[in-house]
């Protein structure tokens, strides 16, 4: 699994090297020394090679991507297709969670794989304007 890196520790102001670099952010040199190919700048005109602070804070938040995106009202996320969907006949299941939060599940009208979106149980009245909602586990 991936392990998220967080530049907070890095001093803009800082020459690392990579074994430096490495042990600051929790990770191995030969990690650091693969971002190199992959677009981290390195000082190479001297050796040992130095990554500027400022260039390794850049680096790490620009593979940080933000991975929650909002879609529209009337879309949820597809698991599937990775993107946000219309479900299949615009029917959905409600499922509590708790009593103030549940789960809305369909099934993608692009590629009939599953799709999700958590609600709240006051933010069904909006959303039955725009699909037809079937609550499951209620009592």
């Amino acid at each position: 699994m991936a392990k998220r890196i967080s530049s907070r520790l890095v001093k803009k102001d800082r020459l690392y090297t990579y074994d430096e670099a490495g042990d600051l952010l929790g990770i191995t040199g030969h990690t650091v020394r693969a971002w190199r190919s992959k677009g981290l700048d390195v000082m190479t005109a001297s050796k040992p090679h130095f990554i500027l602070g400022a260039a390794l804070i850049a680096y790490i938040e620009s593979k940080q991507i933000k991975r929650s995106s909002k879609g529209a009202l009337d879309e949820m996320f597809c698991f599937k297709c990775k993107a946000h969907r219309k479900p299949l006949g615009a029917m959905v299941d409600y499922i509590p969670i708790t009593e103030v939060r549940g789960n809305l599940m369909g099934i993608c009208g692009h590629c009939e794989g599953p799709l999700h979106r958590f609600t709240s149980k006051a933010g069904l009245g909006k959303l039955s304007a725009i699909y037809e909602i079937a609550i499951k586990g209620a009592s």
